[in-house]
């Protein structure tokens, strides 16, 4: 039962937290909650009976007594026609399509230095490639490479580009986390527990040096945290009850039982009416092995308890520089501390402690908890291996959508009901008959023959003494018109649903007969901004999640971790960890807006056509379709005109090459040109001569010296000749 305990103190030495009391704090912190028969839980599992469909005729004994008293025999029957399970099933449906991109950071406080370290060495590297480049060009040495960035374009592309080694780790990490407790399906399930409770929780911790993770049902959960705080892993503490047989128990806790306790719990003839069975039967309202008497209560309780440690600081005589560490209360500073000055100043700090109790008799692992999520930078930071959040508790009751959805349902329930009723009273047009208008000799099923058969009504005015006439026969209308009115009823009740929800009709797929593709695409992009908060809560559960689970990693990995997984895309990665930098690692996940992403990832598909028009390679605009989420598509377009770019440009200097071609060759084309007018120059020349020569018939030695000349000239206008042929081999090489 619900009440008040007084928990045992908490400030205390470890040497004074003994069994007792450890097993006072148990027995406290589960006196605080609100397990057994309450409201809280009568309410949370009212809700999933809401969206199942389950009927509770409590909620309509106003209708269906309306006078204090059942009526049978009713032409009609109260039934369920469900209105809520259709808009969490497209929640559900939109949920498992929005991608859960997540990005793992390195916090540590080198970060900075580590990544200018990177950026310096790089710029070196490139510096001494601009200075052999130079040494090339100008001959001096024989250096064959590209041509060197330069140090501004090499500074922006490690800017964009540059992840720390430890963040690669941690995010194959998170990625081999992710498959081996398949995460993506247990997250698809809380935002059910989320959408139909209004609230989600989990579990998680290092079991057999792996790290796991398990979802709670809402109604297994209790725990206390402050009015301010969002999330349960900053409570102060939380309690997890489950039912389990004695082989599940042993399985789980077999290394922690004695034997005799083994074979108690094998025969649990101890077990009382409210440890078993009680939550099987309330939450199914009727359980076969409710008779069987086998299930037996599991509790395990984790709370913040305070430990007191010391910090040990002392100067470093080699450089001068205060050093400190924290060290556990039972230390003794050595000699060779003492003497360098070192002093110790204490400090009461929080501590996670674990307890179980087992069919309200066997206690075991009351202790602190071995995987502490202490923070490097404030060692009292710590959090339960237990989270969760609610939907809207701010300053009231929390709600869910379902339970937003249960007056709709109510009332659409009731008018189908009363439609029901109305269509079953309805009797269309009759005729009404004096039954001695029957002729003679006819007996009632002849007369309704006719009646139905033929659409005649046959009657004998002249039956003896009888008289009849005419105004014995009238027509009753006894058609309901209430039905149409019903039917517009419904309709709203299912418009308002719809406007709360924030899930129209569009949304569904249902489009009017005269509503347009720009009304139904605004529709649906108005009803989304409803839902997104949802979307967005839920959203920062997940980040915390997954924060949670990478620091569970660094304690279930000390000796380092090898292994391959498949990634979502069906990719097969692999991880080896070294343990020291794994653990000293200050991790930050990053969840980005899958809201955004999506409305960015359909605009850019709309751009597909455009894309393939302004010379986007089709491949490209196929992987962008196949992309999860809108930095994979950054990623692939980026790349996409990168290679464009490097493809117009190679073209560009073909085009140059070409040009440069067609100019060498007009020029040889030029220079032959002159030779053969220079040959016919000198021809003109020799006969010139010639003729000369003949007429004043000079000497025989000037003709031989002019002869000579002539020689000359044609031996260089023959190599000028050869060398152009040469170049122009050349060129159409």
């Amino acid at each position: 039962m619900f009440g008040q305990a007084s928990i045992p103190k908490q400030r205390i030495p470890l040497n004074q937290k003994n069994k007792e009391w450890r097993e006072n704090c148990v027995d406290a912190f589960i006196n605080l909650s609100k397990f057994g028969i309450s409201e809280r839980r009568s309410y949370l599992k009212s809700l999933y009976d809401y969206y199942n469909g389950v009927i509770d005729e409590e909620d309509y004994n106003y209708v269906l007594k309306p006078y204090g008293k059942t009526r049978s025999h009713f032409p009609s029957k109260l039934r369920n026609y469900p209105i809520i399970k259709p808009i969490i099933d497209l929640l559900l449906g939109e949920k498992s399509k929005r991608p859960l991109d997540y990005t793992v950071t390195v916090q540590n406080a080198d970060s900075v230095s580590i990544k200018e370290e990177a950026l310096k060495n790089l710029l070196l590297a490139n510096l001494k490639a601009q200075f052999l480049a130079e040494l090339a060009k100008q001959g001096e040495i024989d250096y064959e490479a590209e041509p060197p960035q330069l140090p501004k374009q090499i500074a922006d592309e490690f800017n964009r580009t540059y992840v720390d080694s430890r963040a690669i780790a941690g995010q194959a990490s998170l990625n081999y986390i992710m498959y081996y407790n398949e995460i993506y399906d247990k997250i698809q399930k809380q935002f059910f527990h989320f959408l139909v409770a209004g609230e989600c929780y989990s579990h998680k911790g290092v079991r057999r040096n792996e790290p796991f993770y398990e979802v709670i049902n809402p109604l297994d959960v209790d725990y206390d945290k402050d009015p301010d705080i969002d999330f349960v892993e900053d409570a102060d503490w939380a309690i997890l009850r489950k039912y389990s047989h004695a082989s599940t128990i042993i399985d789980a806790y077999g290394e922690y039982l004695t034997p005799e306790q083994v074979l108690e719990l094998e025969s649990p003839t101890h077990t009382s009416a409210e440890a078993y069975l009680l939550y099987r039967a309330e939450a199914s309202g009727a359980d076969d092995n409710i008779y069987r008497n086998r299930l037996i209560e599991i509790i395990s309780v984790y709370w913040k308890s305070r430990k007191r440690i010391g910090f040990v600081s002392y100067i470093d005589p080699l450089t001068g520089v205060e050093e400190m560490f924290d060290v556990e209360e039972e230390y003794k500073l050595p000699q060779e501390l003492k003497d360098l000055g070192a002093k110790i100043t204490y400090e009461w700090v929080n501590e996670v402690w674990e307890g179980t109790r087992i069919d309200r008799r066997f206690y075991i692992n009351i202790r602190p908890y071995p995987n502490q999520r202490a923070s490097l930078d404030n060692p009292s930071k710590c959090k339960l291996p237990i989270n969760g959040r609610k939907y809207s508790d701010i300053n009231s009751q929390s709600v869910s959508l379902v339970s937003l959805g249960i007056p709709y349902q109510l009332n659409y329930n009731i008018y189908k009901y009363r439609l029901e009723l109305a269509i079953a009273r309805s009797k269309d047009i009759i005729a009404q008959f004096d039954i001695n208008m029957i002729p003679k000799n006819w007996d009632m099923d002849k007369f309704m023959y006719f009646v139905e058969g033929t659409g005649i009504a046959w009657v004998d005015y002249n039956k003896e003494g009888i008289q009849l006439s005419p105004q014995h026969q009238s027509v009753l209308d006894m058609s309901i018109k209430t039905i149409s009115q019903y039917l517009t009823l419904l309709e709203s009740i299912m418009i308002e649903w719809e406007k709360v929800s924030g899930v129209t009709r569009q949304r569904q797929g249902q489009m009017g007969t005269y509503e347009g593709k720009a009304t139904s695409q605004q529709s649906i992009v108005q009803s989304s901004h409803i839902t997104e908060d949802i979307f967005r809560k839920f959203s920062h559960f997940e980040q915390r999640e997954l924060q949670g689970l990478l620091d569970y990693s660094k304690e279930a990995w000390l000796n380092g971790k090898k292994a391959m997984y498949v990634m979502p895309d069906g990719s097969i990665n692999q991880i080896d960890l070294e343990p020291i930098k794994h653990m000293e690692s200050e991790y930050g996940i990053f969840v980005s807006d899958a809201g955004k992403d999506i409305e960015k990832k359909r605009q850019i598909e709309g751009l597909a056509q455009s894309m393939i028009q302004n010379g986007l390679p089709t491949s490209a605009v196929i992987s962008i379709f196949e992309s999860e989420n809108f930095s994979q598509i950054k990623d692939k377009v980026v790349q996409a005109e990168k290679a464009a770019q490097e493809l117009q440009q190679a073209q560009q200097q073909a085009e140059q090459e070409m040009k440069q071609q067609e100019l060498e060759m007009k020029q040889q084309e030029v220079e032959r040109g002159f030779i053969e007018r220079e040959k016919d120059r000198q021809l003109e020349i020799e006969k010139a001569l010639i003729s000369a020569e003949a007429s004043e018939k000079g000497s025989n030695a000037n003709l031989e010296k002019m002869m000579q000349d002539f020689q000359i000239k044609q031996q260089q206008l023959a190599l000028k000749e050869r060398e152009l042929d040469i170049k122009a081999n050349q060129t159409n090489e």
